[in-house]
């Protein structure tokens, strides 16, 4: 690989956003949902399921559910995506915060909440 295509790759790299937003864990059999805000919604995912495979998960509700119905009756969504906004200075953690309670008083309505 020539260096300058490397240079490229790299600073493409480093300018990547995560996505962010709101994750939900979808219970299909009992209609019960499971609402987690990320600034990376893809490590946050990957965490949860491995955590959830392992028995580890800290939410026993869900763990509990996860271990007598099995992963099949799960769906993970992003639910909500927050755009990263550029030269501006935002409190992403608060607007993030915002964004799951909505959704969580929205969805509170129709499915039980973890």
């Amino acid at each position: 690989m020539d260096k300058k295509y490397r240079k490229k790759l790299n600073t493409e790299f480093l300018e990547m956003k995560p996505l962010m937003g709101v994750l939900t864990i979808l219970n299909n059999a009992e209609n019960k949902i499971f609402i987690k805000e990320s600034t990376n919604l893809k490590a946050l995912s990957n965490r949860i399921r491995f955590e959830l495979n392992n028995g580890k998960f800290d939410n026993r509700n869900l763990q509990s559910d996860w271990i007598r119905l099995g992963e099949e009756s799960f769906v993970f969504e992003n639910a909500i995506i927050v755009p990263w906004e550029e030269n501006k200075f935002i409190d992403y953690k608060k607007k993030l915060q915002k964004a799951r309670n909505d959704l969580q008083e929205e969805q509170s309505k129709a499915k039980n909440i973890y």
